[in-house]
């Protein structure tokens, strides 16, 4: 069914080349009035060359042709100037006084949805996906570390099939609009007369009217469906790192496709042991305590709550280690993901002597000046030398 308003032939505004000092912008780069923007450009830069006041071209040829080739290759102005023949809306306004500029006055006039020569129909779906949904999944670092598969159940809401998506049992074009979508409207500024376009409210647009209910989704348009996510986790990811499912969310009304799921990973609480291992990037980081003995000596620790260790993990304390001394021990970090390799462990010693070390120190002083190094002398000070208590912080 055609609109039932018909749209009206823009006649172009009259105007005197000879007055205005304006020439067809087409001639002056000598291509056809379909030519495409590709085309204008071409011609421009090599009728530029030749014109350029560099290389001793006239300086007036050279402004006209720019002037050509700044409207014709703007769809907007190119617009304006087929329907006017006037060149000098650049400069903000019609050779017949309107303020502010043509375009800018009819987006006013109809609602600010773009002037008359935008499709001012909207369609009912836009092209794209509809906005996606993100969904945090807690992990403990021994997941991060070995890898895991999760399999997640997701409802959600499609289109029904029988009626693909419009709930209605069948449709018909829309009498208001002829089916098209809009309404078309003739608007009459003076000499011009100008054609726009508005979204049909009868039909909101669609061109279409439902008739009826479907009868598979008692005219919801939509139905529920459950879906199964497969979540792959590889060895070496870590929290923030993303697992994206395209086209998981439930359809909408307003869009053709339906948007993504998209799963962040996040960090899980820990057991005690487990906790006492900190991630870094593909680094772990923890802490020891080892007493006096061990520190001068030397010992072997077993480390515990380590990811790839459940039974612990034995690491070589050196003889003569100091309180606060770190150790770097290669492959024993985090899995590098998508590689064989594995980062660095780290780990931290505190030197703490034991109640039963304390007591052989005070009780074998003599024995330990003779076997150790002689103390430095005590500076010398008007003060007398003071006590106090001393303990672990």
């Amino acid at each position: 069914m055609a609109s039932p308003i018909k749209s009206v032939r823009l006649k172009p505004y009259p105007y005197d080349e000879d007055k205005m000092g304006d020439r067809d912008l087409y001639s002056v780069l000598g291509v056809s009035r379909d030519a495409d923007t590709s085309e204008i450009r071409t011609a421009y830069k090599q009728l530029a060359k030749e014109h350029h006041p560099d290389k001793g071209g006239d300086p007036e040829k050279f402004k006209e042709l720019s002037q050509a080739h700044e409207i014709l290759s703007d769809d907007q102005r190119r617009r304006t100037y087929d329907m006017t023949g006037n060149t000098n809306e650049q400069q903000g306004g019609f050779s017949g006084g309107f303020p502010g500029g043509m375009p800018e006055m009819f987006a006013h006039m109809f609602g600010g949805m773009g002037g008359p020569f935008a499709n001012m129909g909207q369609p009912r779906k836009r092209d794209g996906k509809s906005p996606g949904k993100t969904q945090d999944l807690p992990l403990r670092i021994s997941d991060y570390y070995h890898g895991r598969s999760l399999s997640v159940k997701l409802g959600r809401q499609v289109f029904c099939k029988d009626c693909k998506g419009s709930g209605a049992q069948t449709t018909r074009p829309c009498e208001d609009c002829g089916g098209s979508g809009v309404i078309k409207q003739m608007v009459n500024m003076g000499p011009i007369q100008m054609v726009g376009q508005s979204p049909c409210h009868g039909c909101m647009a669609k061109g279409q009217k439902n008739v009826g209910q479907c009868a598979g989704c008692q005219g919801k348009g939509l139905l529920p469906e459950e879906k199964t996510l497969e979540i792959k986790i590889e060895p070496g990811m870590m929290s923030g790192n993303t697992v994206v499912f395209s086209g998981m969310c439930s359809d909408h009304p307003s869009f053709t496709e339906a948007g993504d799921v998209t799963v962040v990973l996040r960090e899980a609480d820990e057991d005690e042991m487990a906790a006492s291992w900190k991630r870094e990037g593909n680094r772990l980081k923890t802490s020891i305590t080892i007493n006096l003995t061990e520190a001068l000596l030397g010992t072997t620790r077993l480390l515990m709550g380590h990811p790839g260790f459940p039974g612990g993990v034995p690491i070589e304390i050196p003889p003569g280690t100091q309180n606060m001394w770190t150790g770097t021990i290669p492959a024993l970090g985090m899995p590098v993901r998508g590689t064989p390799r594995y980062g660095e462990a780290y780990v931290s010693v505190l030197v703490v002597p034991t109640a039963d070390e304390i007591s052989a120190l005070k009780a074998n002083t003599v024995m330990m000046k003779s076997i150790m190094p002689a103390l430095p002398p005590v500076p010398e000070s008007k003060e007398h030398v003071r006590s106090g208590r001393w303990s672990a912080i």
